[in-house]
């Protein structure tokens, strides 16, 4: 599927098209590096039509998280790739 955009606002000046940080002196701007002052920002994506397979899982489990200084990886009781594709969820 073709890859699309939408035209959204910037987040780094909030649509603005200028900067305004603790370097700027009072009453100054410059021009936001994040939309080279549009204002906008072009998000690009890939409309969503299912969900894909992933070749060699046999096992699905929820996840720790994301931050290794407070564990990562598997936790819980795990299921089925075939239950997980079915949508079923781990408890």
């Amino acid at each position: 599927m073709a890859r699309k955009f939408v035209d959204a606002e910037c987040d780094s000046c909030g649509g603005t098209g200028l900067y305004c940080g603790f370097c700027e002196k009072k009453g100054t701007a410059v021009i936001c590096h994040g939309c080279d002052g549009t204002g906008r920002v072009k998000l690009f994506y890939t409309p969503f039509t299912k969900r894909h397979g992933k070749r060699g899982v046999q096992m699905v489990f929820e996840s720790r998280g994301t931050f290794i200084a407070t564990g990562v990886g598997a936790t819980g009781k795990g299921i089925s790739y075939q239950d997980f594709q079915k949508g079923k969820r781990p408890a």
